[in-house]
């Protein structure tokens, strides 16, 4: 597509809407892919603002014969959320939750809301929309109705479609309508119009009649089916709906602009337990057993996932033991403990016990039970995810559906089918419903694994028929299965043709979902492909480590549910997979590496990685998107150079003895509005940004040495603790070591350069990092440990280090550093931690810094204060406070920062503590500005508590 006829449409949409339009490269290429295997590359990106912008971009889409595709979070495997022409991205703005009723059960939604943060919302009301796929965290309800998702309670709850009560919707023409029940007398509706919504009724009456026999004959025989449109449900008691219709028609019918959903009550006390099978053949029979007992939830997982998790998990080993085929994890919901009881009872016995189907059954007995049988129930997708290698799982027959009276046909089918093609699957999902997910391992990078891929679709295909299933249970056809829509409906695909072309007849809504004409679209427009390949970039990309890790992304858009700046400003820029999508296409050439792989674009957007490390822990493909975009931005200050005031704020130490040195003259310009304007001028600090005060005194100024105790421990002083903070996290550091029985040793390290890493500075901090890796290499080999109060200096050392030097001296200097709280958790592991605590009446509120869950300290924190007699510790819920090192120091990104701690300080504010915990120096700076509390350090608080002990 020329470059003129993109910025044609992007200047003509500009006038007519006012939300976001994005005509660049690289938000088309960020655009391009989502959670399936596919890439289409789109011509302009629309973030509308409201209904009016949907409408005029829909009219002039099909005025101009442009192809529109709504978007929801990107979470859809088939492929329905990318299109080559206007792509409508509600997560922007249009992401409200409009009105709630809690008496009438309803809400009202716009499609960007994301469902686990609108049951976050009704959770007080003690209602929630009950349908819960395992994207829930991050998936759009616009996408949820766009797919008729559903999830592993849909024995209970069923599909979206269950629970849509109506729908605003833009039709082709421009006309909004409100879908809901209308009266039918011959062809006379009531509330119609004389427009495109009254043909549309007609029309659905004639094919209603005319089709009578293919709706009869070939709806399938599953207890869910999201394949192909619901004409079914659409006539009822005399009145026609199209809200059914709508829900499940991927965008291809209208745009939803509104929803108004039904809810649920939430639900009472559960029970849960997993059967064990040595053998598949039997849990189809055992499926349908323990259905008969009305379980809310009835889930399969079988060896190859048993036993990775097995591996990979050491505390799931005994629930999960050796020799095991399958397993079916049952949950039970109801009023009363002996209620459910009894059915559990009644399951064992059936099951176990005289049908001999299962061989033997592991029930929750306590909470802890409860909390790792629903740990193991989950662990499948992102377990297959991190499987390392060039085979991956891939899901492209991954969401077919039967009756569960045919579930075991189906999996010995499935079987034979694998074996034949040569491949390895795993298998694991909806027992319960029959659906499903089956994951087969391919290379798509190779010709003959995507013409693999192509006769197992087939195969799969033709199995599924013969059983009266579904090609589709809860994901939709999209590109993936949308050639197959007329091998499941022969006699009744035409109506659905006919159906497209009344709704949207020049083909513009998202055109080739649910209908087609293009045989072979499954194999087309990969992500990768045999065609991919990668081509040199004259930089650290072209390594394999990176290139693997660029390429380990499947694009799920989970980031959107942990990344602080994407969860605080909904932007698709701020993912992690926005990131890893740039990359992958700089290294496949796809995107030219000479224009964008050092250009000011691609760090912009680079940059939105503050290098929290969540993705470490959160990510399902366990991506380090905070390393690659690491890389990116000093491949670009390699290149480009950096400005003085981005070197000045990331050169900490610098800056610390700077401010030191003229600690009373930089502590009253802080404290004066026009010498803050002449900083933020000078260096680009943010005027508003309360500083805190330098000392006059450093730490190691104060300090005298420790010989006390029989051992020793080396003490990795931070720049906050040196310069900022002596008296307290410094000294409190020391003394508290002292009362373990540790005398402190403080050497003379550089500043560990985490700033100046984060920010791409790696060649400046070279030279620091080799000095500290000599000095902690000899303390480590003479055994004396070295310990940090500062959790970003301990992750430099721990984790970036031995990537930016990538030698053994490193990985065994890592070894020997030790987070302090991590360090007395263990000692008290041991036995040997001094308890001598004095008792404390205070109530305090612990926030965990980014940087020491990153390290996989968390609750340890808590245990220690909590051993202080009288202290009360309430743990704040689990998110970035905004500051992020220097990024929230900086003008530019001031008022991001204070948004992302915004939730954060909230919860401070009304929990009532007095003082609040942190073990991070930055996260203390803007918890204290944002919520005016004072924020000490957790070992200043032990240390006083051992002086009163």
């Amino acid at each position: 597509m020329a470059e003129g006829r993109i910025e044609t449409i992007a200047s003509d949409l500009k006038k007519i809407v006012q939300g976001n339009v994005l005509s660049d490269e690289l938000s088309r290429t960020i655009y391009s892919s989502g959670a399936c295997i596919y890439s289409l590359r789109p011509l302009v990106i629309v973030q509308p603002r409201h209904k009016e912008d949907v409408v005029e971009c829909v009219r002039y889409a099909v005025r101009n014969g442009i192809p529109l595709t709504a978007r929801g979070g990107g979470t859809g495997r088939a492929g329905q959320g990318i299109g080559e022409g206007i792509i409508l991205d509600f997560m922007r703005y249009m992401n409200q939750v409009l009105e709630v009723d809690p008496e009438k059960k309803w809400v009202r939604v716009q499609p960007g809301v994301v469902l686990g943060r609108l049951n976050a919302r009704l959770k007080p009301l003690k209602k929630f929309f009950p349908i819960d796929p395992s994207t829930a965290d991050y998936c759009a309800l616009g996408g949820m109705i766009a797919n008729n998702s559903s999830g592993p309670h849909a024995i209970k709850y069923g599909a979206t479609r269950d629970w849509v009560e109506s729908l605003e919707v833009v039709l082709s023409s421009g006309e909004v309508i409100q879908t809901g029940p209308r009266t039918v007398s011959g062809l006379e509706i009531s509330g119609g119009t004389d427009g495109l919504e009254k043909r549309v009724y007609s029309g659905i009456l004639d094919l209603l009649a005319r089709y009578q026999g293919p709706l009869r004959e070939e709806k399938p025989d599953t207890m869910k089916n999201s394949c192909g449109y619901d004409l079914w449900q659409v006539r009822k008691n005399g009145s026609l709906d199209l809200t059914p219709l709508f829900v499940g028609s991927e965008g291809t019918l209208g745009v939803f602009t509104e929803a108004k959903l039904r809810l649920a009550d939430l639900g009472g006390k559960t029970h849960t337990a997993f059967f064990y099978f040595n053998t598949l053949d039997t849990v189809g029979r055992a499926t349908l057993e323990l259905l008969k007992l009305s379980p809310t939830m009835l889930e399969i997982m079988e060896k190859q996932i048993i036993d990775l998790a097995r591996a990979k998990f050491k505390e799931m080993a005994p629930y999960l033991p050796e020799g095991i085929e399958a397993t079916l994890f049952v949950e039970f919901e109801g009023p009363s403990e002996e209620e459910l009881g009894e059915r559990m009872r009644r399951a064992q016995q059936r099951v176990v016990q005289e049908e001999k189907l299962a061989v033997s059954v592991k029930a929750a007995q306590n909470p802890k039970d409860r909390e790792m049988l629903t740990k193991v129930r989950s662990v499948s997708g992102p377990i297959l995810n991190k499987v390392k290698g060039p085979k991956k799982p891939i899901a492209f027959i991954e969401d077919a559906a039967v009756h569960p009276r045919r579930l075991g046909e189906y999996i010995a089918g499935l079987r034979g089918i694998l074996k034949r093609n040569g491949a390895e699957a795993s298998i694991y999902g909806h027992a319960g419903d029959g659906n499903l997910h089956v994951m087969v391992f391919l290379d798509m990078k190779k010709a003959e694994d995507v013409a693999r891929m192509v006769r197992i679709t087939e195969e799969s295909c033709d199995l599924v028929l013969r059983l009266k299933g579904t090609i589709s249970g809860e994901h939709g056809d999209g590109l993936l299965r949308t050639a197959y829509v007329p091998r499941q409906y022969p006699g009744l695909y035409p109506a659905f043709v006919e159906l497209k072309k009344l709704f949207d007849p020049k083909n513009v809504l998202n055109p080739g979902r649910i209908v087609g004409n293009d045989p072979d679209l499954m194999g087309k427009h990969l992500k990768f492909g045999a065609e991919y390949h990668h081509v040199s970039t004259r930089s650290p990309f072209d390594g394999e480590a990176l290139s693997t890790e660029v390429e380990a992304c499947h694009g799920c858009g989970k980031c959107r549910s942990y990344c602080p700046l994407a969860m605080a400003t909904n932007d698709e820029s701020f993912l992690g997979r926005a990131k890893a999508n740039l990359l992958r296409e700089l290294i496949s050439g796809r995107l030219d590496p000479d224009v964008f792989l050092a250009s000011p674009e691609l760090k912009k957007v680079m940059d939105g990685c503050v290098n929290c490390k969540r993705c470490l822990t959160e990510c399902p493909s366990g991506v380090d998107i905070p390393w690659v975009s690491l890389m990116a931005r000093a491949h670009h200050v390699k290149n480009k150079g950096q400005a003085f005031k981005d070197r000045f704020i990331a050169d900490t130490h610098l800056a610390c003895r700077v401010g030191n040195s003229l600690a009373p003259l930089v502590n009253l310009a802080f404290s004066i509005g026009p010498a803050r304007a002449l900083i933020e001028s000078a260096i680009g600090l943010d005027r508003r940004r309360k500083m805190p005060a330098f000392s006059s005194k450093t730490f190691r100024e104060m300090y005298r040495g420790s010989d006390k105790g029989n051992g020793k421990v080396a003490y990795f002083l931070s720049c906050y603790a040196n310069y900022n903070d002596p008296e307290g996290e410094g000294r409190a550091l020391v003394e508290v070591m002292e009362r373990n029985g540790f005398g402190v040793e403080v050497p003379e390290f550089e500043c560990c350069g985490i700033a100046r890493i984060s920010s791409g500075g790696l060649e400046p901090a070279l030279k620091g990092v080799g000095e500290n890796l000599e000095k902690i290499s000899a303390l480590v080999g003479k055994g004396i440990p070295v310990v940090f109060s500062e959790p970003s200096c301990a992750l430099a050392v721990k984790q970036e280090y031995p990537r930016i030097v990538n030698s053994e001296k490193a990985a065994r200097a890592a070894a020997g550093c030790y987070e302090v709280h991590g360090f007395l958790s263990q000692l008290k592991q041991e036995g040997r931690l001094n308890t001598h605590f004095g008792e404390m009446k205070l109530r305090v509120g612990y926030h965990n810094p980014c940087h020491l869950r990153a390290l996989g300290i968390s609750k340890e924190v808590i245990e220690l204060l909590r051993l202080i007699p009288g202290l009360e510790v309430r743990a704040f819920s689990d998110q970035c406070c905004g500051l992020a090192g220097t990024f929230g120091m900086k003008r530019q990104n001031y008022d991001l920062s204070m948004e992302i701690g915004k939730p954060l300080f909230e919860e401070i504010k009304k929990s009532g503590v007095e003082r609040v915990v942190t073990g991070c120096g930055s996260c203390a700076m803007q918890i204290a500005q944002g919520t005016g509390l004072p924020v000490v350090h957790p070992l200043a608080l032990l240390a006083e508590a051992y002086r009163k002990g």
